[in-house]
């Protein structure tokens, strides 16, 4: 007879043994009636077993996958899942790669088919016991009949409520339109492309993948994302449009190279102006204002939870209010733009939006008296080579977009909305971004009397020549008419403006 640990989470129904074992408070909310939606206290499925020695070998099975499930979710389930996924596509790349290579041979070719085989059915099974394990044989087999026979993917979608089960299935099989970036990233680097090409890459397709996977991939599906992003995003049609070609090499890749099937369709990504009914280009595209002294003074005091895990966030904020620089003009500067010229103590804009023939891209930005402290701080304990604000990057996107959208959710968090796209019959709105430094200053310093190309000498803006010794000549000229200290006299006119200490 069988002693009690032999028959530990076995109950006998109708001549066969099931397994049930109460489950721990904290693992219910992940297991739930299909009939009621509320958590199950009881965990049961049937082993199928009606001999005991039988049932006890299935019932260790079962108590194996639910430990590990256990596991999973003590561990944050959702990142363990994406790695598990990320694993079985690596498989299935590798397999791929043996398959379309004409170095290959027949058998070798025939061998990674095969063991392409044997990883999807594993794949699935895995995804059954991560996502259903409660559900009967009887159950799943139902869910899963079709006319042309089993589809037990479908059945595993259809059952799991939660909608990973599919997420998972998804990244595991490759149907997610980012699945192959990390390959295509090893391509274009080959074939010369730079780091920063390669991450603006990546970071197109990782976006566009979060809307459509490959196998839903159609030309309405990317019309419909194209104006979605001008409409709800505010971007520019042209940008867009840029991003497409982007995605469409990224496609012929997947297609020429990998032979992926869901990427051997006619281009959708062939987009054109026209396929944005509304759009005019003579109009704005963003109705940024000006921010006003209480606004700034908001925004650079309130310690929301962007700033307290980016303090350097407020330094950029600092920075902004008093030069109205782009964002990514500050995060190029390292310590050595920290200099001395005509024996004022500056800030270099070496590297600016404009080319080589614009004549106030390139600036000296003389230090205001406030700012000296905060740079003091900056500059400490770092290398002439070192960034002077120093911020996190990922292979997924630039310091400037990773920052920049802390300063976005800052805002937020204060009240304040990022622009839209007005060229779609938007209302115009108090609307905001760090972009709105640039209009906030030279407004300002307008009303400080400075003429045009003084603003223009501080903010970067001016009309780019068409040879650079024209561009030269109009730089000396400028340099001259507004030397560097006149041009503190007036930032620090402007510094003294503000209601509030830095």
């Amino acid at each position: 007879m069988a002693n009690k640990t032999d028959m530990k989470y076995l109950k006998k129904q109708r001549n066969i043994w099931f397994y049930a074992r109460v489950l721990p408070k904290k693992y219910r909310p992940y297991f739930i009636n299909k009939k009621t939606g509320q958590p199950i206290t009881t965990f049961k499925k049937t082993t199928e077993c009606e001999l005991l020695d039988d049932a006890i070998f299935e019932r260790d099975i079962i108590n194996i996958k639910l430990n590990v499930l256990f596991k999973e979710i003590d561990n944050n389930s959702s990142n363990i899942i994406s790695g598990k996924a990320q694993t079985n596509l690596q498989k299935l790349i590798e397999y791929r790669k043996v398959q379309v290579s004409s170095l290959s041979s027949d058998s070798s070719r025939d061998g990674a088919g095969e063991m392409a085989s044997n990883t999807y059915d594993e794949i699935i099974e895995k995804a059954q016991d991560l996502f259903i394990p409660q559900v009967s044989t009887k159950e799943f087999e139902r869910v899963s009949a079709t006319k042309h026979g089993w589809d037990k993917e479908r059945g595993i979608i259809k059952l799991d409520k939660s909608g990973k089960a599919k997420q998972f299935l998804d990244e595991s099989l490759g149907r997610t339109f980012n699945s192959y970036v990390d390959e295509y990233i090893k391509h274009k680097t080959l074939w010369g492309d730079s780091e920063k090409k390669t991450r603006a890459y990546r970071l197109i397709i990782n976006t566009f993948s979060k809307t459509m996977t490959l196998d839903k991939l159609n030309k309405k599906a990317v019309k419909q994302w194209a104006i979605n992003r001008v409409i709800e995003q505010g971007y520019q049609p042209d940008t867009v449009i840029t991003e497409a070609q982007f995605l469409n090499k990224y496609l012929e890749y997947l297609a020429d190279e990998l032979e992926i099937k869901w990427a051997n369709i006619k281009s959708p990504f062939k987009l054109k102006t026209e396929h944005f009914p509304a759009y005019k280009k003579n109009k704005s595209a963003k109705d940024r204002q000006a921010w006003s002294m209480e606004d700034m003074k908001l925004v650079y005091q309130a310690d929301t939870p962007q700033v307290i895990n980016k303090p350097e966030l407020k330094d950029l904020i600092a920075l902004g209010m008093i030069y109205g620089c782009r964002i990514e003009e500050f995060l190029q500067l390292t310590i050595a733009n920290i200099v001395y010229e005509e024996n004022i103590r500056c800030i270099y804009i070496d590297k600016s939006k404009t080319d080589g023939y614009h004549p106030f891209g390139q600036r000296y930005l003389p230090i205001v008296d406030c700012l000296n402290p905060i740079i003091e701080r900056m500059i400490e304990d770092k290398q002439q080579e070192d960034y002077l604000i120093t911020t996190a990057s990922s292979p997924k996107q630039s310091r400037s977009a990773l920052i920049g959208g802390s300063f976005i959710r800052h805002i937020k968090e204060l009240g304040y909305e990022r622009p839209k796209n007005l060229n779609f019959g938007g209302k115009p709105q108090q609307a905001k971004d760090f972009h709105s430094y640039r209009k906030t200053v030279n407004t300002n310093l307008l009303g400080l009397g400075l003429i045009t190309s003084q603003r223009n000498s501080i903010c970067g803006w001016g009309t780019a020549f068409n040879n650079k010794q024209m561009a030269e000549t109009a730089y000396l000229q400028n340099k001259m008419a507004y030397p560097l200290v006149q041009r503190k006299e007036h930032l620090e006119l402007w510094a003294s403006q503000f209601t509030f200490s830095f």
